[in-house]
Protein backbone atom coordinates (compact mmCIF):
# COMPACT_ATOMS: atom_id res chain seq x y z
CA UNK A 1 0.00 0.00 0.00
CA UNK A 2 0.90 3.33 -0.79
CA UNK A 3 2.06 5.53 2.27
CA UNK A 4 0.93 9.15 2.00
CA UNK A 5 4.12 10.96 0.89
CA UNK A 6 4.53 8.54 -2.61
CA UNK A 7 0.82 9.75 -3.19
CA UNK A 8 1.69 13.07 -2.96
CA UNK A 9 5.02 12.53 -5.31
CA UNK A 10 2.24 10.96 -7.45
CA UNK A 11 -0.18 13.68 -7.59
CA UNK A 12 2.57 16.20 -8.19
CA UNK A 13 4.22 14.30 -11.16
CA UNK A 14 0.45 13.98 -12.46
CA UNK A 15 0.38 18.12 -12.28
CA UNK A 16 3.48 18.93 -13.65
CA UNK A 17 2.94 16.53 -16.83
CA UNK A 18 -0.15 17.98 -17.04
CA UNK A 19 0.66 21.34 -17.06
CA UNK A 20 3.87 20.46 -19.12
CA UNK A 21 0.94 19.17 -22.13
CA UNK A 22 -0.97 22.09 -21.39
CA UNK A 23 2.20 24.41 -21.94
CA UNK A 24 3.52 22.26 -25.13
CA UNK A 25 -0.02 22.53 -26.54
CA UNK A 26 -0.48 26.33 -26.38
CA UNK A 27 3.25 27.07 -27.62
CA UNK A 28 2.46 24.52 -30.58
CA UNK A 29 -0.92 26.44 -31.10
CA UNK A 30 1.13 29.76 -31.35
CA UNK A 31 4.24 28.57 -33.07
CA UNK A 32 1.18 27.06 -36.01
CA UNK A 33 1.55 27.55 -39.46
CA UNK A 34 -1.30 28.15 -41.52
CA UNK A 35 -1.40 26.27 -44.79
CA UNK A 36 -1.64 29.21 -47.75
CA UNK A 37 -0.77 27.06 -50.37
CA UNK A 38 -4.11 27.20 -52.30
CA UNK A 39 -5.00 30.66 -51.00
CA UNK A 40 -5.43 33.72 -53.55
CA UNK A 41 -2.92 36.62 -53.24
CA UNK A 42 -4.65 40.19 -52.71
CA UNK A 43 -3.68 43.66 -50.61
CA UNK A 44 -5.88 45.43 -49.09
CA UNK A 45 -6.27 48.70 -51.01
CA UNK A 46 -8.01 51.13 -48.67
CA UNK A 47 -6.84 52.85 -45.55
CA UNK A 48 -7.62 51.58 -42.27
CA UNK A 49 -9.33 48.22 -43.45
CA UNK A 50 -10.74 46.52 -39.99
CA UNK A 51 -9.38 43.00 -39.61
CA UNK A 52 -11.85 41.21 -37.71
CA UNK A 53 -12.15 38.16 -35.22
CA UNK A 54 -15.33 37.04 -36.43
CA UNK A 55 -17.61 37.96 -39.53
CA UNK A 56 -19.59 40.61 -38.11
CA UNK A 57 -19.44 44.07 -38.30
CA UNK A 58 -21.09 44.49 -35.11
CA UNK A 59 -20.33 42.85 -31.61
CA UNK A 60 -17.39 41.82 -32.51
CA UNK A 61 -14.02 42.02 -31.77
CA UNK A 62 -11.66 44.09 -34.42
CA UNK A 63 -8.67 42.39 -34.00
CA UNK A 64 -6.79 45.53 -35.80
CA UNK A 65 -6.64 48.29 -38.56
CA UNK A 66 -4.96 47.51 -41.55
CA UNK A 67 -2.97 49.85 -43.40
CA UNK A 68 -2.61 50.01 -46.95
CA UNK A 69 -0.79 47.53 -48.84
CA UNK A 70 -1.21 44.83 -46.02
CA UNK A 71 -0.30 42.08 -47.95
CA UNK A 72 -3.21 39.21 -47.51
CA UNK A 73 -3.74 35.60 -48.02
CA UNK A 74 -7.47 34.45 -49.23
CA UNK A 75 -8.47 31.53 -48.07
CA UNK A 76 -12.48 32.06 -48.84
CA UNK A 77 -15.10 34.17 -50.39
CA UNK A 78 -18.29 34.29 -49.40
CA UNK A 79 -21.86 36.35 -48.83
CA UNK A 80 -23.91 36.59 -45.40
CA UNK A 81 -27.19 35.81 -46.25
CA UNK A 82 -28.65 37.70 -43.46
CA UNK A 83 -26.73 41.09 -44.22
CA UNK A 84 -25.97 40.34 -47.56
CA UNK A 85 -22.08 41.66 -46.87
CA UNK A 86 -19.24 40.01 -48.96
CA UNK A 87 -16.48 38.71 -46.52
CA UNK A 88 -13.09 36.89 -47.45
CA UNK A 89 -11.89 34.74 -44.69
CA UNK A 90 -7.99 35.53 -44.78
CA UNK A 91 -5.00 35.04 -43.49
CA UNK A 92 -2.36 37.90 -42.48
CA UNK A 93 0.61 37.56 -40.28
CA UNK A 94 -0.04 33.66 -39.66
CA UNK A 95 -3.88 34.54 -37.96
CA UNK A 96 -6.80 33.79 -39.77
CA UNK A 97 -9.61 36.26 -39.26
CA UNK A 98 -12.09 38.58 -41.70
CA UNK A 99 -12.16 41.56 -43.79
CA UNK A 100 -14.98 43.10 -46.37
CA UNK A 101 -14.14 41.90 -49.81
CA UNK A 102 -14.29 45.05 -50.80
CA UNK A 103 -11.49 46.04 -49.29
CA UNK A 104 -9.40 43.44 -51.19
CA UNK A 105 -7.44 44.14 -54.78
CA UNK A 106 -6.26 41.71 -57.03
CA UNK A 107 -3.41 41.92 -59.69
CA UNK A 108 -5.62 41.46 -62.96
CA UNK A 109 -3.68 41.86 -66.82
CA UNK A 110 -5.02 44.36 -68.94
CA UNK A 111 -7.14 43.49 -72.31
CA UNK A 112 -5.98 46.87 -74.32
CA UNK A 113 -3.00 46.26 -77.06
CA UNK A 114 -0.90 48.68 -75.02
CA UNK A 115 -0.77 48.05 -71.25
CA UNK A 116 1.57 49.74 -68.63
CA UNK A 117 4.50 48.95 -66.70
CA UNK A 118 6.79 50.87 -64.28
CA UNK A 119 10.38 50.53 -63.71
CA UNK A 120 11.53 50.37 -60.05
CA UNK A 121 14.93 50.67 -57.80
CA UNK A 122 16.19 51.62 -54.86
CA UNK A 123 15.50 55.55 -55.75
CA UNK A 124 11.80 54.32 -55.81
CA UNK A 125 12.15 53.52 -51.78
CA UNK A 126 11.29 56.14 -49.30
CA UNK A 127 9.92 58.93 -52.63
CA UNK A 128 7.21 56.66 -53.63
CA UNK A 129 6.99 54.15 -51.30
CA UNK A 130 7.81 53.13 -48.03
CA UNK A 131 7.27 49.00 -48.28
CA UNK A 132 6.66 46.44 -50.81
CA UNK A 133 3.01 46.40 -49.83
CA UNK A 134 2.42 49.83 -50.28
CA UNK A 135 3.84 49.51 -53.89
CA UNK A 136 1.74 46.14 -54.61
CA UNK A 137 -1.46 48.33 -53.92
CA UNK A 138 0.06 50.89 -56.10
CA UNK A 139 0.42 48.41 -58.99
CA UNK A 140 -3.32 47.22 -58.27
CA UNK A 141 -4.75 50.59 -58.18
CA UNK A 142 -2.99 51.95 -60.53
CA UNK A 143 -3.41 49.03 -63.42
CA UNK A 144 -0.19 48.15 -64.03
CA UNK A 145 0.34 45.08 -65.92
CA UNK A 146 4.11 44.47 -65.89
CA UNK A 147 7.34 45.55 -63.82
CA UNK A 148 10.82 46.03 -64.17
CA UNK A 149 13.32 46.22 -61.52
CA UNK A 150 17.00 47.15 -61.44
CA UNK A 151 19.05 44.06 -60.53
CA UNK A 152 21.95 46.54 -60.63
CA UNK A 153 25.06 47.06 -62.71
CA UNK A 154 28.80 48.03 -63.60
CA UNK A 155 29.26 51.32 -62.46
CA UNK A 156 29.72 54.60 -64.18
CA UNK A 157 33.90 55.57 -63.21
CA UNK A 158 36.92 54.53 -64.41
CA UNK A 159 36.73 51.02 -62.26
CA UNK A 160 33.78 49.49 -63.77
CA UNK A 161 33.03 48.40 -60.25
CA UNK A 162 30.04 46.07 -59.71
CA UNK A 163 26.47 46.61 -57.77
CA UNK A 164 23.51 45.20 -56.99
CA UNK A 165 20.07 47.53 -56.28
CA UNK A 166 19.23 46.76 -52.19
CA UNK A 167 15.39 47.46 -52.69
CA UNK A 168 15.61 44.82 -55.71
CA UNK A 169 14.21 42.16 -53.17
CA UNK A 170 11.44 44.25 -51.57
CA UNK A 171 9.97 44.82 -55.30
CA UNK A 172 10.41 41.16 -56.54
CA UNK A 173 8.87 40.13 -53.45
CA UNK A 174 5.45 42.24 -53.89
CA UNK A 175 5.72 41.45 -57.34
CA UNK A 176 5.81 37.40 -56.58
CA UNK A 177 2.90 37.79 -54.10
CA UNK A 178 0.57 39.29 -56.37
CA UNK A 179 1.71 36.72 -59.12
CA UNK A 180 2.78 40.21 -61.55
CA UNK A 181 5.37 39.05 -64.67
CA UNK A 182 8.62 40.92 -63.75
CA UNK A 183 11.47 41.43 -65.49
CA UNK A 184 15.15 42.60 -63.96
CA UNK A 185 17.48 45.24 -65.85
CA UNK A 186 21.26 46.24 -65.28
CA UNK A 187 23.20 48.73 -66.83
CA UNK A 188 25.73 47.92 -69.14
CA UNK A 189 29.01 49.77 -69.44
CA UNK A 190 31.52 47.45 -70.81
CA UNK A 191 34.32 48.64 -72.72
CA UNK A 192 35.31 44.91 -74.36
CA UNK A 193 34.84 41.62 -74.54
CA UNK A 194 36.04 40.42 -71.49
CA UNK A 195 34.31 42.99 -69.44
CA UNK A 196 31.10 41.79 -71.58
CA UNK A 197 31.39 38.26 -70.54
CA UNK A 198 32.02 39.76 -66.62
CA UNK A 199 28.35 41.36 -67.14
CA UNK A 200 27.10 37.56 -67.98
CA UNK A 201 28.53 36.61 -65.25
CA UNK A 202 26.77 39.39 -62.99
CA UNK A 203 23.69 38.29 -64.66
CA UNK A 204 23.90 34.20 -63.75
CA UNK A 205 24.65 34.76 -60.72
CA UNK A 206 22.52 37.33 -59.67
CA UNK A 207 19.69 34.96 -61.00
CA UNK A 208 20.79 32.13 -58.84
CA UNK A 209 20.72 33.98 -56.26
CA UNK A 210 17.20 35.83 -56.82
CA UNK A 211 14.93 33.04 -57.80
CA UNK A 212 11.23 34.00 -58.38
CA UNK A 213 8.90 31.95 -60.65
CA UNK A 214 6.78 35.52 -61.79
CA UNK A 215 10.56 37.19 -63.00
CA UNK A 216 9.68 35.84 -67.12
CA UNK A 217 10.18 39.12 -69.02
CA UNK A 218 12.92 39.42 -70.99
CA UNK A 219 16.50 40.69 -69.27
CA UNK A 220 16.65 44.62 -70.15
CA UNK A 221 19.94 45.88 -70.33
CA UNK A 222 20.37 49.50 -69.93
CA UNK A 223 22.56 51.11 -72.55
CA UNK A 224 23.00 55.29 -71.95
CA UNK A 225 24.76 58.09 -71.98
CA UNK A 226 25.76 59.67 -68.51
CA UNK A 227 26.26 63.42 -68.22
CA UNK A 228 29.33 62.79 -65.96
CA UNK A 229 31.69 60.00 -64.79
CA UNK A 230 30.50 57.38 -67.82
CA UNK A 231 32.84 55.23 -68.31
CA UNK A 232 31.63 53.79 -71.99
CA UNK A 233 31.04 57.98 -72.87
CA UNK A 234 33.91 58.19 -75.06
CA UNK A 235 33.40 54.72 -77.31
CA UNK A 236 29.50 55.30 -78.46
CA UNK A 237 30.89 54.56 -82.02
CA UNK A 238 31.75 50.98 -80.75
CA UNK A 239 28.70 50.62 -78.71
CA UNK A 240 26.23 48.85 -81.13
CA UNK A 241 29.13 46.24 -81.74
CA UNK A 242 29.79 45.81 -78.12
CA UNK A 243 26.16 45.31 -76.86
CA UNK A 244 25.65 43.26 -80.10
CA UNK A 245 27.98 40.50 -78.61
CA UNK A 246 26.77 40.83 -75.27
CA UNK A 247 23.19 40.12 -76.69
CA UNK A 248 24.60 37.49 -78.61
CA UNK A 249 26.10 35.86 -75.96
CA UNK A 250 23.34 35.84 -72.94
CA UNK A 251 21.27 34.40 -75.59
CA UNK A 252 23.46 31.52 -76.59
CA UNK A 253 23.54 31.23 -72.85
CA UNK A 254 19.26 31.04 -72.73
CA UNK A 255 19.06 34.53 -71.68
CA UNK A 256 16.32 36.44 -73.56
CA UNK A 257 16.98 39.58 -74.29
CA UNK A 258 15.54 43.53 -74.84
CA UNK A 259 17.77 47.21 -75.10
CA UNK A 260 16.59 49.84 -73.19
CA UNK A 261 17.84 53.49 -74.26
CA UNK A 262 16.96 56.81 -74.99
CA UNK A 263 15.37 57.29 -78.63
CA UNK A 264 17.50 59.54 -79.74
CA UNK A 265 20.61 58.12 -78.53
CA UNK A 266 19.54 54.91 -79.79
CA UNK A 267 18.87 56.51 -83.25
CA UNK A 268 22.34 57.80 -83.61
CA UNK A 269 24.51 54.81 -82.43
CA UNK A 270 21.97 51.96 -81.77
CA UNK A 271 19.60 51.34 -84.55
CA UNK A 272 21.14 47.98 -86.05
CA UNK A 273 21.27 46.38 -83.32
CA UNK A 274 19.61 43.28 -83.92
CA UNK A 275 16.46 43.55 -80.94
CA UNK A 276 13.58 44.75 -79.75
CA UNK A 277 13.90 48.51 -77.95
CA UNK A 278 12.57 49.97 -75.10
CA UNK A 279 13.02 53.56 -75.83
CA UNK A 280 12.95 56.57 -73.17
CA UNK A 281 10.80 60.01 -74.51
CA UNK A 282 9.39 62.19 -72.10
CA UNK A 283 5.94 64.16 -72.80
CA UNK A 284 5.66 67.40 -70.50
CA UNK A 285 3.65 66.92 -67.56
CA UNK A 286 1.33 64.91 -68.88
CA UNK A 287 -1.90 63.50 -67.33
CA UNK A 288 -3.45 61.27 -69.28
CA UNK A 289 -1.93 57.85 -71.13
CA UNK A 290 -1.10 58.09 -74.54
CA UNK A 291 -3.39 57.13 -76.65
CA UNK A 292 -0.61 57.39 -79.64
CA UNK A 293 2.57 55.29 -80.29
CA UNK A 294 5.80 57.46 -80.24
CA UNK A 295 6.49 57.30 -83.58
CA UNK A 296 3.45 58.90 -84.48
CA UNK A 297 5.00 62.52 -82.73
CA UNK A 298 5.94 65.06 -85.43
CA UNK A 299 9.21 66.45 -85.56
CA UNK A 300 11.12 63.60 -83.79
CA UNK A 301 14.29 62.38 -85.97
CA UNK A 302 14.23 59.06 -84.47
CA UNK A 303 10.29 58.17 -85.58
CA UNK A 304 11.69 58.78 -89.19
CA UNK A 305 14.28 55.71 -88.40
CA UNK A 306 12.22 52.89 -89.74
CA UNK A 307 13.99 50.24 -88.78
CA UNK A 308 14.42 51.46 -85.57
CA UNK A 309 10.65 52.20 -84.79
CA UNK A 310 10.23 48.58 -86.45
CA UNK A 311 11.91 47.03 -83.45
CA UNK A 312 10.52 49.57 -80.22
CA UNK A 313 7.95 47.45 -78.31
CA UNK A 314 8.20 49.62 -74.94
CA UNK A 315 7.97 53.23 -74.99
CA UNK A 316 9.27 55.26 -71.70
CA UNK A 317 6.68 58.05 -71.72
CA UNK A 318 6.97 59.95 -68.50
CA UNK A 319 9.27 59.87 -65.15
CA UNK A 320 6.80 61.49 -63.04
CA UNK A 321 3.63 59.19 -63.26
CA UNK A 322 0.29 60.19 -64.78
CA UNK A 323 -2.07 62.71 -62.93
CA UNK A 324 -4.41 60.33 -60.89
CA UNK A 325 -4.05 58.32 -62.94
CA UNK A 326 -0.72 56.72 -62.19
CA UNK A 327 -0.26 59.00 -59.41
CA UNK A 328 3.45 58.81 -57.77
CA UNK A 329 6.77 60.56 -59.02
CA UNK A 330 7.48 57.14 -61.08
CA UNK A 331 8.85 55.69 -64.20
CA UNK A 332 6.17 54.69 -66.69
CA UNK A 333 6.28 53.06 -70.05
CA UNK A 334 3.42 51.92 -72.71
CA UNK A 335 4.38 48.15 -73.95
CA UNK A 336 2.73 46.14 -76.60
CA UNK A 337 1.10 43.57 -74.81
CA UNK A 338 1.37 40.56 -77.43
CA UNK A 339 5.68 40.82 -77.02
CA UNK A 340 5.46 39.65 -73.90
CA UNK A 341 2.44 37.19 -74.07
Amino acid sequence: MLNKKSILIIIVAIVIFTISLLIFGIVKYLNRTIDVSNAKHSVTIVENADFYKKPKTENVKIRRELPIGTLVYVLEDFVDEKTNIEWSKVVINNKIGYVLTSTLGYYKASDEEKVLMVDLSKFNKGKNFDTGGEMAAFLINSNITYVYIRAGGRGYGEKGNFYTDPEFQTWADACEFLDIPFGIYFLDEALNSEEIDEEIKFVEDFLKENKYKNNILPIAIDVEKHDAGGRANGIWEERAILVTELIQKMEQKGLKTIVYSNAKVANEFLGTIPTKFWLAYYIDNTTKIPNYWYSELEEQEPTENEELMSKMIAWQFTEIGVGRVVPRQVDVSLIYKDFYK
